[in-house]
């Protein structure tokens, strides 16, 4: 069963610092992870998180103010017959396992209490993945942050959409879902982009209709000062090529001209 010659942190640096990349390229905007402390992570269940302000979901307010959930997993590779799950396959496959093997006492066991806290989260709504590599090779894990395709190749699984609790997780490269062990559940296999596309379409019409009907009522609030209309006038006109993240950014705008002109908090609620 061979393992990766790089760590899990060693993933999430390079999978983070591409996300990051992203959001700059994509938004111009620059936003660093939150990485809790190993003492924290035990709390939160996560052990990466980001704030996007154009998403949907309003600020997790004990979960370090984001909005956005990675816990990192490394894959083994399975290339014998006698591996555990090779029927299901047929063929080599990657492996990572959800619970710790913990011991207490004499005993040892599975702690699944980092796979509660997750589904919590993921419960309440929030995007909550588990993101895993699909290479052993440390220098193709660099090449692929290096030519800009690490985000298009790596596997996340959306926790919302696990109904079971389970051990084992296997793909293949070339699978286009996962399946989790013991009770078998077949789940969608995502990147980064399928992430956000399945968050940017969840609301994207009514968000549109909504960032227009509050552009009207700002306009009406304050007619005559013509630095409030001129700001206003700004964020509607804003455009990205990058439809519908466009309406996000517009939504962000919005929130803090309240903030500033108002001194309010405008909430998002996804429903």
């Amino acid at each position: 069963m061979p393992k990766p010659n790089f760590s899990e942190s060693q993933l999430q640096i390079a999978v983070n610092s591409a996300i990051m990349q992203y959001v700059f390229d994509t938004f111009g905007k620059q936003i660093l992870a939150n990485v809790p402390s190993l003492n924290a992570e035990r709390y939160l269940g996560w052990d990466s998180a980001f704030y996007f302000p154009w998403f949907p979901y309003v600020r997790a307010a004990e979960h370090e103010g984001c909005n956005f959930f990675i816990q990192y997993k490394l894959s083994k590779l399975l290339t014998t017959k006698s591996a555990k799950h090779w029927h299901y396959w047929d063929a080599e496959h990657f492996r990572f396992e959800i619970p710790y093997r913990t011991k207490e006492g004499d005993r040892f066991f599975d702690d699944y209490h980092q796979w509660e806290l997750l589904k919590m989260l993921a419960n309440n709504g929030y995007p909550t993945f588990y993101v895993t590599n699909d290479t052993h090779s440390k220098n193709e894990l660099f090449n692929k942050y290096e030519n800009g395709t690490l985000l298009k190749t790596t596997p996340m699984l959306d926790v919302r959409d696990i109904h079971n609790k389970h051990k084992y997780i296997t793909f293949t490269n070339t699978s286009n879902y996962f399946l989790l062990h013991s009770q078998k559940e077949e789940i969608k296999k995502l990147f980064f982009s399928d992430a956000l596309k399945i968050i940017d379409e969840t609301q994207a019409i009514n968000l549109k209709e909504a960032n227009k009907f509050l552009l009207k009522t700002l306009r009406a609030i304050n007619e005559k000062d013509s630095f409030w209309q001129n700001e206003l006038i700004q964020i509607s006109e804003l455009h990205i090529s990058s439809e519908p993240h466009g309406e996000w950014m517009k939504r962000s705008l919005l929130a803090a001209f309240i903030r500033k002109h108002i001194g309010a908090e405008m909430l998002w609620l996804s429903v």
